[in-house]
């Protein structure tokens, strides 16, 4: 199993990531063509349609999953009665996202408005739904290849126009725009061509509607759980946007942002790999490896993370050719950080996924977001983009760990997963990666070197721990 996880992550996490390294490297080619205005503009954009691009699938995603293995025989037929209903759909969700965008979209880039609402709104309405029965499809048979390939080269092809269009047309932010367009509707039919015609799975607009109101009571209350990561990783730029923040300053948080998105981008690749082995691990009641699991998956990421936040000063001149960028070190470890808590999260929600017990996840990640909107409120005007940073890493914190405390999540999981030492690990180093980032290189070095025995320490030692308690379970088993 832990040979397929090892393969299987590198290839959710490692081939499609490839283009994103692509798009590190034009990245000094392409920002001396770009303003905090442009990066305004697009993170505005973002924030809004994040907002409301929350229900385009209707949290469906769960219940195509939870089909695959209670209806082993059926799922395709499932499948098939859930993409029609997810069609129809689409087309009142788009024409609401399209008035959204056409009320929100900042002053500076109302010429294209019309444009940019077509871009947006196409290949939501093609293949969006065929977009997630194929990644669902491939990520439960443990065919990662397929997604990755498709991945890499739409994300090879979407760098290559991003240069294109920014570097030589010089059409700023207009070049995300419509190389994020030609790359969604090539990915989008690279995806639909399976689904269609080597799976069958066609869509049926005469749906079961008992079937589908079963379904939505299960996906329904994840809506709520996906809006409130939402409010979490996006919401701040729309907050800022009412409070009157200037399109540079958002700017300049929207750049340090897409860097913690790479972060999280990274961890919800390895969880695509991981998913599916935690499921079994559930459901064959492998508590332990479940446990290890978790233990090397949160290491990677704390590593990964606390060395980009520490080293920041001397990665991201290479990547930002722009004095005007440049000046977001602090901001930048804040949210790198921030997005260290992916794993817990994922290994405490997984259980609550997999028992079907979705209906108080909104306690957990809506109110994580409506805090993050209420503290940005209230301390952006007094602290600026820097307080967005420190709300954020706030709000993950309570919605990675607040699970942990819940009777939904108590009752069904057996799994040791030490929240509370994690929380307090990363938040210490935070700090150690604020204190130091300006710091020399030897004592960076140093600080490093410290961090890496301490990583090494602790995942011996949790293996030590896991064979003895192993050991002494056999012992009085056999006793």
């Amino acid at each position: 199993m832990y040979k397929r996880i090892l393969k299987n992550s590198a290839i959710y996490g490692l081939l499609p990531q490839l283009s994103k390294i692509a798009s590190f490297f034009v990245l000094p080619l392409t920002t001396p063509f770009l303003t905090g205005q442009d990066y305004g503009i697009i993170g505005v954009l973002s924030a809004y349609i994040g907002a409301f691009s929350i229900f385009h699938l209707l949290g469906f995603n769960v219940v195509v999953t939870n089909a695959f293995y209670h209806y082993p025989k059926q799922y395709k037929w499932y499948w098939r009665q859930t993409y029609g209903f997810l069609m129809l759909w689409s087309v009142v969700f788009i024409a609401l996202l399209g008035l959204i965008i056409y009320y929100t979209l900042p002053n500076e880039a109302r010429p294209y408005r019309w444009v940019i609402i077509a871009a947006k709104t196409i290949p939501l309405l093609l293949f969006g739904a065929s977009d997630m029965l194929a990644g669902t499809y491939y990520r439960l048979n443990h065919n990662a290849w397929p997604i990755a390939s498709r991945s890499l080269l739409a994300g090879f092809a979407g760098v290559a126009l991003s240069y294109y269009f920014i570097a030589h047309l010089r059409l700023g932010y207009m070049g995300w725009i419509w190389s994020e367009f030609i790359t969604s509707m090539f990915n989008g039919l690279l995806f639909l061509f399976p689904v269609l015609f080597q799976w069958k799975i066609i869509p049926i607009f005469n749906f079961k509607r008992r079937l589908i109101k079963k379904a939505l009571k299960v996906s329904l209350p994840v809506v709520p759980h996906s809006y409130g990561s939402y409010l979490l990783n996006s919401s701040d730029r729309a907050v800022m946007e009412r409070l009157n923040v200037s399109t540079q300053s958002i700017g300049l948080y929207s750049l340090a942002y897409n860097f913690g998105a790479y972060i999280n981008t990274i961890a919800n690749a390895m969880n695509q790999a991981i998913g599916p082995n935690l499921i079994e691990l559930i459901k064959k009641g492998r508590w332990k490896e479940y446990e290890k699991l978790i233990f090397g998956f949160q290491t990677f990421v704390v590593f990964i993370c606390f060395t980009l936040a520490l080293w920041i000063p001397q990665w991201l001149p290479f990547l930002v050719r722009n004095k005007e960028l440049l000046q977001i070190n602090y901001l930048l470890a804040i949210i790198i950080m921030s997005y260290s808590f992916k794993p817990i999260y994922i290994g405490c929600n997984q259980v609550v996924f997999y028992f079907e017990k979705t209906s108080v996840l909104w306690r957990i990640t809506f109110i994580a977001g409506i805090a993050n909107v209420v503290l940005n409120l209230i301390f952006i005007p007094i602290f600026g983009i820097t307080a967005a940073a420190v709300n954020t890493f706030v709000s993950l914190a309570y919605m990675a760990f607040a699970g942990f405390s819940f009777n939904h999540f108590k009752a069904y999981n057996k799994a040791r997963l030490y929240p509370m030492p994690w929380l307090l690990f990363v938040i210490f180093f935070l700090g150690v990666a604020l204190f130091f980032v300006s710091s020399n290189l030897l004592t960076k070095m140093l600080i490093q070197l410290f961090f890496i025995t301490l990583l090494i320490t602790g995942f011996l030692g949790f293996s030590k721990y896991q064979k003895k308690s192993k050991t002494q379970k056999i012992a009085l088993e056999s006793a």
